[in-house]
């Protein structure tokens, strides 16, 4: 009974043994698959902080974007600013003569150039101002005459005579006002005012007798196209009460009044030469 209980042991401790080292194994062999399987999960994962899968959403800001700098926004900090435009320059005189052909509308094309003029804009605004009323009263009162007398009879004659007159010498001095007004250096004007100025409060014997007679000059050249201008404004005063005559006059019936506003305009027509010699 000995030897077979010796040979039971040795079984027994052989297959425990055997057990064993199958468990070592088996351990060995679960540790290595998960660290395995630890390492490949590793790879996987995208470089970076990993995130929390529990925290909170938060308020994302959105941070406004410049507009993008283009060739037109673009300026060097040594760039100089615009900040306004240049004078503008006076274009070339040109001689205005109803005899060689000029037209109201000629007349006033170059007086639009010079009606911001800092001296003699008023005056350019106020020829073309004349010659646009002047256009409105031909019209009128011819279309009054046409209405009222035949053409080419001496009553169509009698009214039409002075209003052609009339219209022609406003004309003439408009374009005798352009003229100057062109040729007045508005630049000299306003130095030799400044100058004056200064000159006047003090001492008389500063003042430089070449200062004196230009300065003159230029308060003459003004006072006459005032001058023009009060005459052309009494031609068409007078048109416009010829007009209104001729709306209430009969064609067989012609009155004192209408031959006091023909003798008038006559009179104004002869003026208006005065200033043209």
């Amino acid at each position: 009974m000995g030897f077979f209980e010796f040979l039971l042991d040795l079984i027994i401790i052989s297959m425990l043994g055997a057990a064993g080292i199958t468990f070592l194994a088996g351990r060995a062999a679960w540790r290595g698959g998960k660290r395995l399987l630890g390492w490949m999960n590793e790879q996987k994962k995208l470089p970076g902080t990993p995130q929390d899968p529990t925290r909170e959403a938060e308020d994302v800001v959105v941070e406004p974007i410049d507009p993008p700098v283009t060739s037109k926004s673009r300026r060097r900090s040594d760039e100089p600013v615009q900040n306004a435009q240049p004078a503008r320059k006076r274009e070339g005189y040109v001689r205005l003569d109803p005899d060689a052909g000029a037209t109201s509308g000629d007349v006033i094309k170059v007086m639009r150039r010079y009606v911001t003029d800092d001296v003699v804009g008023p005056y350019a605004q106020g020829v073309i101002d004349t010659l646009e009323s002047a256009e409105m009263r031909h019209q009128s009162i011819f279309a009054e005459l046409d209405g009222t007398f035949q053409r080419g009879t001496i009553s169509w004659d009698k009214f039409a005579a002075p209003t052609y007159a009339a219209l022609d010498a406003i004309l003439r001095n408009a374009a005798l006002q352009a003229n100057r007004i062109q040729t007045f250096d508005t630049a000299s004007y306003l130095r030799l005012r400044r100058s004056m100025g200064r000159e006047w409060r003090t001492e008389a014997n500063t003042r430089s007798q070449t200062s004196e007679q230009r300065w003159r000059l230029y308060k003459d050249i003004l006072s006459t196209l005032d001058e023009i201008q009060v005459t052309n404004e009494g031609l068409l005063l007078e048109l416009d009460k010829l007009a209104s005559e001729l709306v209430t006059l009969q064609a067989t019936d012609p009155t004192e009044q209408s031959d006091s506003i023909i003798e008038e305009i006559r009179r104004l027509v002869e003026e208006a030469k005065y200033y043209r010699q």
